[in-house]
């Protein structure tokens, strides 16, 4: 009697632990909890404080440049609706060529986060489309795709696209998470209206990320609780960590990808851009800013990010 009441108490413990990380990670929450931070990053705050010091003009600087593409670019709000019934927003800039960028923001952001890269394809000439993902801003959803389920809405943005413009040559642009989404995506049947892709310091699957932060953040091991969360992720947001890979989509992309990275990034480790990078068949570049901490990369080396992404875009989209 007492094993098996010891059993029990075991078993609702892993039944506790498996529902907590589940909504600790994937349940909306409009407020970032800086408690996800590894304990790595943290370590190394005087450091980063000094390397924000090093960006902060740039920051500046980009701040201006954007709030002058906000006034002379009003934007229009584009919505849609999922195959799970879920009504998504955007807000819309219009360019003066066919020429359009999908950039999608990164986990527990919202589309604003995306509104400096907007500002320098909008100089570009290109419409630019900042999706809220779902889960996220304004958007609806109660549990947050981590790239997987955020795949097959970017496929419904292009559709939206496609009826506006039939022309339209389109480039798919995320960072972090939604870079995750962006080497997710490519491993569909895509129309040949997107010719390019671009993925900044995005993770090669929900598992490797959520075992990497167990370790930094909880000093746990990933068995048995990546086992409890694949349970109850798969029950409640409709996927698995393992599911999500970018890795495994990756093999079957067909369209021409930039991948980039942050050297200094200890939040999805620099480790991943190879892994990812290897993985991808077919057409693609690579751009590590050695300096550059997670999701820092355009502010820490502007021209290097910016000339490379020009580049890519012109051999792939001919702008």
């Amino acid at each position: 009697m007492t094993i098996l009441i010891f059993l029990l108490l075991v078993i609702l413990v892993l039944i506790f632990i498996g529902i907590y990380f589940v909504r600790f990670a994937l349940l909306r929450n409009d407020e970032f909890d800086p408690t996800v931070i590894p304990e790595s990053e943290k370590k190394l705050t005087p450091e980063i404080e000094r390397r924000k010091e090093i960006i902060k003009e740039n920051s500046i600087f980009f701040d201006d440049f954007t709030e002058k593409f906000l006034q002379r670019s009003p934007h229009e709000i584009w919505e849609i609706t999922t195959d799970d019934k879920l009504k998504l927003i955007a807000e819309f800039h219009a360019g003066n060529s066919h020429m359009y960028a999908i950039l999608v923001h990164g986990y527990k952001g919202d589309r604003t986060q995306m509104r400096n890269l907007a500002a320098v394809y909008s100089s570009w000439g290109f419409n630019t489309l900042l999706p809220d993902n779902r889960a996220h801003g304004e958007s609806e959803g109660k549990w947050i795709g981590m790239g997987w389920l955020d795949k097959d809405d970017i496929i419904l943005w292009i559709k939206k696209i496609l009826e506006v413009d039939r022309e339209a040559k389109i480039t798919v642009h995320g960072i972090s998470m939604g870079g995750g989404a962006v080497m997710m995506l490519s491993g569909q049947n895509l129309p040949e209206n997107v010719k390019a892709l671009v993925e900044d310091c995005g993770y090669t699957s929900v598992w490797d990320i959520f075992s990497d932060e167990l370790k930094a953040i909880y000093h746990l091991p990933s068995f048995p609780i990546l086992n409890l969360f694949s349970f109850f992720s798969k029950l409640f947001a409709g996927y698995t960590p393992q599911q999500a890979s970018s890795v495994e989509m990756l093999k079957k992309s067909a369209t021409p990808m930039l991948f980039i990275h942050g050297g200094d990034d200890h939040f999805v480790g620099s480790y991943m851009l190879d892994i990812n990078y290897n993985a991808k068949n077919g057409k693609k570049e690579k751009l590590l800013i050695p300096d550059a901490g997670h999701a820092e990369s355009y502010l820490r080396e502007p021209t290097v990010y910016f000339s490379t992404l020009k580049a890519f875009l012109m051999k792939f989209m001919k702008i």
